[in-house]
């Protein structure tokens, strides 16, 4: 398969995992345990392969910080899908690794103007939506909104090139 066949996969996943991610925010209450569950592993999924084509897309312009935020990020989904193993702490702190991992890994793009740079700029506010929400909950809501559309402009992103 050709790469810009493998980019335009990546950002349908990536959109497709933004938009169920805010859709997940306003839907908690309508599901059962087992719908909600498949739910959020489906944009997990699609969100971990969203993230595989944003970075390799750009990974020759992102250095030593782009790998390493990428690894923090995939070990945060990794910790958000085995949150049972870190009782009370499992999604609070893979969501947190997801976030820093996605703020590090995009800094070059933020720091060298490469590229568009929405998608970073919407993940860093979701960072500071999510550290900001321990005092003020209502923020966890708009976290998710800014992540969720975090990933539909790095899909879009992905869809042009």
């Amino acid at each position: 398969m050709q790469s810009k066949a493998i980019f335009r996969l990546s950002g349908v996943a990536a959109i497709t995992g933004g938009v169920l991610r805010i859709a997940n925010t306003f839907t908690i209450h309508l599901f059962d345990t087992y719908t909600l569950a498949l739910s959020w592993l489906a944009t997990d999924v699609l969100l971990l392969f969203g993230l595989m084509g944003w970075y390799a897309s750009r990974a020759d312009r992102l250095g030593a910080s782009g790998v390493v935020g990428f690894t923090i990020a995939v070990v945060g989904i990794l910790v958000i899908r085995s949150a049972d193993l870190f009782p009370g702490n499992g999604y609070p702190t893979g969501a947190m690794a997801l976030l820093a991992g996605l703020v590090v890994m995009s800094g070059p793009t933020l720091l060298q103007r490469d590229g568009s740079i929405l998608p970073p700029v919407l993940w860093l506010l979701s960072l500071a939506c999510a550290l900001t929400s321990v005092a003020f909950a209502p923020l966890a809501i708009l976290s998710a909104i800014l992540f969720g559309a975090g990933f539909i402009c790095a899909g879009l992103g992905l869809l042009r090139a």
